[in-house]
């Protein structure tokens, strides 16, 4: 079996951006951690969802306030360090609040799936879906199922899928997967 072959000790890791709050507002809702050592702002959208439609009015995050008026995305302008004081006022709708850092981009956070996986030593090149020549430096075996763009870390190493292959058995069940990374 090719479990066999496989090893411990990968991770398939997935990135997201930070979020503080993600919901129907309170008048002070319950907010999540701020990222260590990061010096960002927020962005908060609001919108519309099944009887919570009223969009118009105010969220303060520190000291500085934010008007809705209507569904919309702005960002704070004061600079932060750690988690703020957030309230909200006339607002009956989602909210979804994320940390951005100084430049406007998402900060993102990591999460680690430990996958077993073989990884080897592989030269190849191949068209991708685009039409592109694409050359690849590992082969990956896994019985996890991964798509084109995920990332596999192996100790500092970080490897991104560039091709999938399945491997099915005779039942057509899929056996194990063939992954060509960078």
């Amino acid at each position: 079996m090719i479990e066999d072959y496989l090893a411990p000790g990968a991770y398939k890791v997935t990135k997201a951006s930070v979020s503080l709050f993600d919901g129907t507002l309170t008048a002070s809702p319950t907010i999540g951690a701020w990222p260590s050592g990061i010096t960002g702002k927020c962005k908060v959208n609001v919108s519309s969802v099944t009887g919570h439609t009223d969009c118009a009015g105010t969220i303060t995050i520190g000291s500085e306030t934010l008007t809705f008026i209507q569904t919309g995305t702005k960002q704070t302008t004061i600079s932060l360090t750690a988690k703020p004081t957030i309230t909200s006022s006339g607002l009956d709708c989602h909210c979804h609040i994320t940390v951005i850092d100084t430049g406007g981009a998402d900060v993102t956070a990591e999460t680690l799936t430990a996958i077993n996986t073989r990884i080897e030593s592989y030269n190849s090149g191949f068209y991708n879906a685009q039409g592109v020549w694409t050359k690849t430096n590992s082969l990956i075996l896994s019985t996890t199922e991964l798509q084109i763009g995920d990332i596999v870390r192996k100790g500092t190493k970080n490897y991104h899928i560039v091709d999938a292959e399945d491997n099915p058995d005779l039942g057509q069940e899929s056996d194990f997967y063939t992954y060509k990374a960078n």
